[in-house]
């Protein structure tokens, strides 16, 4: 073959569309795609698979644990409605498992709880030992066995008095303790409060003191001011009394002469209270009793006799009559 001819056969073959094992390159998409699948299909598989396993050993321990004994005995109770529990499912197996079903049972496929869901785990547990329990009250009505506490009833605590003693003890601690922290609060909220009064009271206090001494300046100026008209002479109140009471009319002349006559009425009340003169004075004094004075009456003349007598009515009558 000549050399120009292996040439153009060599370029040909370099612009031809490269081809593996008879397929482009869309078809290889094709093909992962596919791979996919089968090998989620077959992880799927393999999980039922291991669930079957689990769900065959669990009944075989079940029956080899059942000795044939009576409900009274065992009061095992299974409810019919099944726990709504499923698995995690992608989202291509949730599609063919619609894909799979009616529209009809779609909605019971929606209803499933996931199992790490915690809040609809706890409620599907809750409704599943609910249903238990009025189907054992059922079966217990009619087994003659008592479900409810008698009236008197006495159950003993299954903690010992001295440890409830102990819980008490250490609440009451925990109860006094809680009170003095309450009352510290309040006492050192008391003593924030007592210092702001004190602080307000001595506040209140300056300003007033303030306010009297910028009176007390103003009346320094008033009096300045008027000890100009005064000749620099302050006059005293009861000067100034006098003055002004010298203005008002005159005395009244028969006032002044009773006063002259009379005087002003002498002294008024307590006579009987001694002064100095009269509390050094003994010349009244009588040793043997009695006491001389004024308005005292005396029986005996000076002589020792018997003084003259009053005469009678009559005598006095007869001595009028001439």
């Amino acid at each position: 073959m000549p050399l120009l001819e292996i040439a153009k056969t060599s370029m040909a073959t370099r612009a031809a569309p490269v081809e593996r094992k008879g397929t482009t390159l869309r078809d290889g998409a094709e093909v992962r795609d596919t791979f996919r699948k089968e090998e989620e299909e077959e992880e799927e598989d393999e999980e039922e698979e291991e669930q079957k396993f689990k769900a065959l050993a669990l009944r075989t321990a079940l029956q080899s644990t059942d000795r044939r004994l009576p409900w009274e005995e065992t009061f095992t109770i299974v409810p019919p409605t099944p726990l709504p529990f499923g698995q995690t499912d992608t989202a291509g197996a949730r599609k063919r498992k619609r894909d799979s079903v009616d529209d009809e049972n779609e909605q019971e496929v929606d209803n499933v709880v996931d199992i790490h869901d915690d809040l609809k785990r706890e409620v599907a547990f809750h409704d599943c030992a609910l249903e238990a329990v009025h189907l054992a009250r059922v079966k217990c009505i009619k087994a003659g066995i008592p479900f409810t506490r008698p009236e008197d009833f006495f159950a003993e605590m299954v903690k010992t008095d001295e440890h409830m003693a102990k819980i008490k003890d250490r609440l009451i601690f925990d109860t006094k303790r809680m009170e003095a922290v309450e009352r510290r609060k309040s006492n050192k909220e008391q003593t924030v409060m007592a210092k702001e009064r004190h602080a307000h009271r001595l506040a209140e206090k300056a300003k007033a003191k303030k306010a009297h001494m910028s009176a007390v300046e103003d009346w320094k100026k008033s009096a300045a001011s008027g000890r100009k008209n005064l000749g620099g002479r302050v006059t005293d109140m009861e000067e100034e009394e006098e003055r002004l009471r010298g203005l008002g009319s005159a005395q009244n002349k028969k006032r002044m002469a009773s006063n002259k006559k009379y005087g002003f009425g002498g002294k008024r009340g307590r006579f009987k209270q001694n002064d100095k003169k009269t509390l050094d004075d003994m010349s009244k004094f009588n040793p043997r009793g009695g006491f001389g004075g004024i308005g005292q009456k005396t029986t005996m003349m000076k002589g020792g006799g018997a003084g003259k007598k009053r005469p009678g009515k009559r005598a006095r009558d007869s001595a009028r009559s001439k």
